[in-house]
């Protein structure tokens, strides 16, 4: 534990969010970097895309704008970066941001948390009402199907020494309280 200022800065806010972010962060020096890429809207395309090509379904601009162009000083200056640009199939966007920082030879360690989809189980709660209007869910034709996890899968994978840490869906403070947790404890 430590009671040294921990600086986080916020890179992105919505799925296709300005490339000024990241550099402007690591420009002012701060410890780490959250990049929040899902909302609910989001979460439907990201399914949508995923439907279309398995191998997809995540915020594409992590890696192609945001922070892609930037993991050269990301690993020299040891951002810490907490994102949920995985959508709804992180494993996939884990596999091309470790393929990148192995073709860079860079030493940075990503690390995946998943088990938000619920969609492989549609079956068990196709039938159950919207809390909101009281339709009930399809048993079909449903693009995505997420529960929130929360921070402590994410201060786990920085406990054990992740620089990058990339989930699905979590609960808006996860990705913050993830870097906090096991750094003060």
């Amino acid at each position: 534990m430590t009671d040294r200022p921990y600086c986080i800065g916020g890179g992105t806010s919505f799925l296709v969010d300005s490339a000024l972010g990241v550099p402007q962060l690591l420009e002012a020096g701060v410890d780490a970097i959250i990049m929040d890429y899902l909302a609910e809207g989001a979460m439907g395309l990201l399914g949508r895309a995923r439907r279309a090509d398995p191998a997809k379904g995540y915020a594409p601009y992590f890696l192609t704008t945001h922070v892609g162009p930037h993991l050269e000083r990301i690993a020299q200056s040891r951002t810490k970066i907490a994102a949920n640009a995985g959508g709804v199939n992180p494993q996939a966007l884990v596999a091309e941001v470790r393929a990148e920082v192995a073709r860079r030879g860079l030493s940075l360690k990503v690390a995946c948390v998943s088990g938000d989809d619920l969609l492989p189980r549609l079956d068990q709660f196709s039938g159950a009402p919207d809390m909101d209007n009281g339709r009930q869910l399809p048993s079909e034709g449903v693009n995505s199907l997420n529960a929130y996890l929360g921070a402590f899968p994410v201060a786990e994978a920085f406990r054990r020494g992740a620089d990058i840490v990339i989930t699905g869906r979590v609960v808006d403070s996860a990705l913050t309280l993830g870097l906090l947790i096991p750094r003060f404890g």
